[in-house]
């Protein structure tokens, strides 16, 4: 899952960077411009899910973290052990 955000996260940057770079050089009011509306739009969608999807999945390894493994606990004898 990790790996797949990462790649829709470089996506998203290099389909938003493109259609931020055609913007100025398109007519205004022409189909040109609008696809390239949407594409900043779908490029900008991209990016802040693909962040989402990674930070959730920092916190989750922090949290798993901070935790721990419930088999890595020390045992500690009973009364009757010592």
């Amino acid at each position: 899952m990790d790996m797949a955000a990462r790649a829709m996260l470089a996506l998203g940057c290099f389909v938003g960077v493109g259609a931020a770079l055609m913007i100025p050089f398109t007519d205004g009011g022409t189909a040109e411009r609008l696809v390239s509306w949407i594409a900043l739009a779908l490029g900008i969608l991209a990016v802040v899910a693909s962040a989402a999807v990674l930070r959730r999945g920092i916190v989750r390894r922090l949290r798993e973290a901070e935790t721990g493994d419930p088999d890595d606990q020390d045992v500690i004898p009973t009364k009757e052990e010592r």
